[in-house]
């Protein structure tokens, strides 16, 4: 985003993005309408969701959503997008998958008949949130697609809004300013995660930020280099390295909110969730 907003300030953003549109948008919108009422929110919805990615230049998830808008057009069943078909964080897993079941339990009992504008909602903004989950690098973006299929799915049968599972138990590992290397109190919490994971666990979930000071993107690379130390001291100290999942939002998801270009030592952190 940065990019396109750099272009905009030259006045070339709707050159570029005329340049590198891999859809016809239009020819799509023509398209007559042969589905049901569901079939038909659906299209409007995708096409949406296809007219926003191709503005972002993200041309895999236009033509994507491009597609299911012609599906739906044409009246076929395109049905919420499989969790096999996206490669999916396995922290994010459990959520996608309880939200897909209530999904397709509540299309099964007559949703897109009884309520085809909330029911077509759901299932773009489920996909939405699949799309922007197996990216995993804007958090705003995941939240904003979850939220509004939570809302949606409100108005179908009573269903219940999502809820995260009960994580295991959670660390936190906090850096010097400017640093990605383990201090004497991080290391202390290493060996903590490392007895309590005595008794077994399935998996180790190490998730990296950084505070507000300095450049996002250096930010954002920072946060990285915090999480790989911790997976690697984990490895030095016995944990298996198979069984841990790193993500790195920089500073786009921190502890405590702040203006732009505050150090903040909460927000330079490692959090850590031992799934067991």
């Amino acid at each position: 985003m940065k990019f396109l907003n750099r272009l905009a300030v030259l006045g070339l953003t709707g050159a570029l993005v005329a340049a590198c549109s891999s859809i016809d948008l239009d020819a799509t919108k023509m398209m007559s309408l042969s589905g049901d009422n569901f079939q038909k929110a659906l299209f409007k919805e995708y096409v949406d969701l296809a007219r926003s990615e191709d503005e972002q230049a993200d041309s895999r998830s236009a033509v994507y959503y491009n597609t299911r808008a012609k599906m739906a057009a044409a009246g076929k069943d395109t049905g919420p997008q499989d969790l096999k078909d996206r490669k999916i964080p396995a922290g994010a897993i459990a959520d996608l998958t309880a939200a897909r079941k209530k999904l397709t339990d509540a299309l099964a009992a007559g949703a897109g008949k009884t309520a085809p504008d909330k029911a077509a909602r759901a299932q773009a903004m489920f996909d939405c949130w699949m799309e922007q989950q197996e990216e995993n690098d804007q958090p705003k973006d995941i939240a904003a697609c979850r939220s509004a299929f939570e809302e949606a799915m409100k108005g179908l049968g009573g269903a219940k809004t999502v809820k995260k599972p009960m994580p295991g138990k959670e660390f936190i590992i906090y850096f010097d300013f400017n640093k990605a290397t383990l201090n004497e109190a991080a290391t202390a919490v290493a060996y903590q995660v490392m007895a309590e994971s005595i008794s077994g666990y399935k998996s180790i979930m190490l998730t990296g930020h950084a505070d507000t000071a300095g450049d996002k993107n250096y930010n954002r690379k920072l946060s990285e280099k915090r999480v790989n130390a911790v997976k690697n001291a984990f490895t030095e100290i016995g944990l298996d390295p198979a069984k841990t999942i790193v993500q790195f939002f920089g500073e786009d998801a921190p502890a405590e909110k702040t203006a732009d270009g505050v150090k903040n030592e909460k927000n330079r952190r490692v959090t850590i969730v031992l799934m067991q």
